[in-house]
C-alpha cells in the first residue's frame, strides 16, 4: 500500500510538472523535446549564413509576453551569431529586449523566430548556442533548445587550395573579372546575389582557367554579391559595386 501511494505521488509531481509547461519549440509540425540537441546545416543564401527557423507554441489558455534569450556554448573566431523574435538584434543581444505576445493556445508565424550564425567564407567548423523562451511574469519556468551550426566544408578536395581574387575594376560600368583557382577535379560555378538575397546570375567555371570575366551591363547600380561555390559548397564571398 505505501509502496503504491508513493508511485501515485510521483506520478503525480512528474504529470503536474508536464501540465505545467507554457511554452514548447516547434518547426514545421515538429515538436522538439526540453533541452534537446539540434544540427543545422542550412546555409539559407549560400554565403555562409546558416539560419535555424522556429517556432514557439502558447500551451496555455493565456496570452503569454515571451522573452528570447542565448547562451553560446562554443564559438569560433571570424564566426557572428545573432536571433530575431519579432525583431532580429545584434550579436551583442543576448536577452530580447522586449517580449512579442504568443495568444493562447496558439503558435508563432513563421518569422518571427530565427537562429542565426555567420560564417567568415575561409571558416568552417561548429558553434553551439542554447536558446531559452519564457513568460515575462515567470522567468524561472522556461524551455531550451540547443542548436549546433555546422559548416563543414564536406566535399572539398582541398580548400586550401582554393583561390578566388578581389572584383577588379570595381566599382564596374561594363565588365568585371575575378582572378581563382581551382582544384583540377573540382566542379565550380558563381552566383551572384543582390542586396535582397536574390540570386540575379549564375555562372559556371573552369579549372583550366584562372580568370572569370563577366558583363554587368544588366545588372542595375548597387551592391552586389558574387559567391564560390565548389563541389556544391560555398566557400568565398566577394562584394562589388555596379556603378555606370
Amino acid at each position: 500500500m505505501i509502496k503504491k501511494s508513493i508511485f501515485t505521488m510521483l506520478f503525480i509531481t512528474v504529470l503536474g510538472w508536464v501540465s505545467a509547461q507554457s511554452l514548447q519549440f516547434e518547426w514545421d509540425g515538429h515538436v522538439y523535446a526540453e533541452g534537446e540537441t539540434i544540427e543545422c546545416t542550412n546555409d539559407e543564401y549560400g554565403y555562409g549564413e546558416f539560419i535555424q527557423h522556429m517556432q514557439l507554441r502558447n500551451l496555455t489558455s493565456g496570452d503569454l509576453n515571451v522573452i528570447v534569450e542565448k547562451e553560446v556554448v562554443s564559438d569560433l573566431e571570424g564566426t557572428t551569431n545573432f536571433f530575431c523574435w519579432g525583431s532580429c538584434f545584434g550579436p551583442d543581444v543576448y536577452v530580447s529586449p522586449n517580449p512579442v505576445m504568443v495568444a493562447a493556445n496558439s503558435v508563432t508565424g513563421e518569422g518571427e523566430l530565427s537562429l542565426h550564425v555567420l560564417f567568415d567564407p575561409e571558416v568552417f567548423g561548429k558553434v553551439e548556442v542554447k536558446y531559452s523562451a519564457y513568460d515575462r511574469s515567470n522567468i524561472s519556468e522556461r524551455v531550451t533548445i540547443n542548436v549546433v551550426f555546422n559548416k563543414s566544408g564536406e566535399g572539398l578536395n582541398n580548400p586550401s587550395a582554393v583561390r578566388f581574387g578581389r572584383a577588379y575594376p570595381n566599382p564596374a560600368s561594363s565588365v568585371i573579372n575575378f582572378d581563382y583557382s581551382l582544384n583540377v577535379n573540382d566542379k565550380a560555378s558563381v552566383s551572384i546575389y543582390n542586396l535582397l538575397g536574390q540570386e540575379v546570375m549564375n555562372l559556371p567555371m573552369n579549372t583550366l582557367q584562372d580568370r572569370l570575366s563577366f558583363s554587368v551591363s544588366e545588372l542595375n547600380d548597387g551592391i552586389y554579391f558574387c559567391n564560390l561555390f565548389v563541389n556544391g559548397c560555398a566557400v568565398k564571398t566577394e562584394k562589388f559595386v555596379v556603378k555606370k
